[in-house]
């Protein structure tokens, strides 16, 4: 039996250690590859030998050479014990993590724990980040590696006994009032070779699915607005996570509830071009007409500004530059000074001869709401308007552009 992961001379790494055949299997086979190890231990005071296993763990180490650095549980917990035990003992190993400058935390997950995690995320129905336990993963800023995933319990204890390892047994591994012990008891110690192999195979087949999953979404979601045929034609959890990451991604931290998502599928095959969703206060989820986009939800007030003569104006939502003239914009040198002022619902423009309604354009040019009670107006000195800059969803500007709308 070894371990896989590739051990760097140099690296400093921290044991997660309880004392128990798992974790001292992983020491031992750690103490063959290096010697820059510090040995975790948190003590619970739990059970009648809680002490001697610290001092058992204490004794090994210095017969060993090895630094042990331990921590002694509040006597009460909070909540749940094994959400309480999990947080305590990983913020301490966080502590030594920093406090010994490590490469990496070792724990003693092994193959049992993998499919004890695994049927238990089945049997919820959790929408999960990975089947069953990752052999690597970053938390707390620490690196946690589990090297021990493809060994059952039984592999480590025979490896304990073999190579005259000590370990403890905690017999309150043995009681059936914590769901993951029932699974162990009732399934996984009673499944065959046969059967362990199938389960595995499966956990590592729904792995891969779920990578190709992941990449796919990953596909859609980084960018800055969400394709809603796109969306619609993924299931429906497939299309809340698409949503949960994209609004994620932008760093406002909201926790969205199943009736928002529900909320927002409604928006999506709605006949509404135009819906906001709010999220939080000043953020809002939008329909576009065919796509979401995330807005900062603000308040601009109506604006009004004069360029008396042809020349560059810039304000904070355009930049206008005809200091070379502007007739191809249809304006001329007799219309100056021109006023550049925000929408106002009643504007008419003529257009070809005839006079239309500046809402019915914003609408024909498909211009998102949030735009159209601040997009520029340009109007003569009669206050007449004489132009519009057109509206087109990939416009890209240049350095040629006249007119350079900031907002959109």
């Amino acid at each position: 039996m070894q371990i896989t992961y590739p051990i760097k001379k140099d690296a400093k790494y921290r044991v997660a250690c309880s004392f128990g055949p798992d974790s001292m299997a992983l020491l031992h086979l750690l103490m063959m590859m290096t010697k820059n190890i510090v040995v975790c231990h948190v003590n619970y005071h739990k059970r009648d030998i809680s002490n001697y296993e610290e001092e058992a763990l204490r004794s090994y180490c210095d017969a060993a050479g090895l630094i042990f650095e331990k921590a002694d549980a509040p006597k009460s917990a909070v909540g749940n014990f094994q959400s309480w035990a999990r947080e305590l003992r990983y913020a301490f190993f966080a502590k030594m993590y920093h406090k010994h400058s490590a490469d990496a935390l070792f724990v003693a997950h092994q193959q049992d724990d993998l499919i004890e995690t695994y049927l238990i995320q089945k049997s919820r129905k959790s929408r999960v980040e990975y089947y069953g336990i990752e052999p690597v993963v970053v938390m707390k800023d620490m690196t946690i590696v589990r090297p021990l995933l493809s060994f059952s319990k039984q592999d480590l204890l025979d490896y304990c006994h073999e190579n005259r390892v000590p370990f403890s047994i905690d017999v309150s591994n043995f009681e059936t009032k914590y769901l993951r012990n029932r699974f162990r008891h009732q399934v996984v110690n009673k499944m065959t070779e046969i059967e362990r192999y199938q389960i595995l195979n499966e956990i590592a087949d729904n792995n891969k699915a779920l990578m190709t999953r992941k990449s796919e979404i990953a596909g859609l979601i980084h960018k800055k607005e969400l394709s809603i045929s796109a969306l619609l034609d993924l299931p429906i959890a497939d299309f809340n996570e698409v949503i949960i990451q994209f609004v994620k991604q932008s760093g406002k931290h909201v926790a969205l509830s199943e009736r928002q998502l529900s909320e927002i599928r409604k928006i999506c095959l709605s006949k509404n071009p135009n819906i906001d969703i709010p999220l939080s206060i000043g953020f809002v989820l939008a329909k576009e007409y065919d796509v979401l986009v995330l807005n900062e939800q603000s308040k601009i007030e109506p604006y009004s500004f004069t360029l008396t003569s042809p020349g560059v104006l810039e304000t904070p939502y355009f930049v206008v530059d005809f200091q070379d003239g502007a007739e191809d914009r249809n304006i001329k040198s007799s219309d100056y000074p021109l006023t550049i002022r925000s929408f106002i619902p009643d504007d008419c423009y003529v257009v070809d001869g005839n006079v239309c309604e500046v809402r019915r354009l914003f609408i024909d040019w498909k211009m998102p709401m949030r735009l159209r009670s601040i997009w520029p107006i340009v109007t003569d000195k009669s206050g007449m308007i004489i132009y519009i800059p057109r509206y087109r969803k990939n416009f890209i500007e240049s350095k040629k552009s006249k007119f350079v709308v900031k907002v959109v």
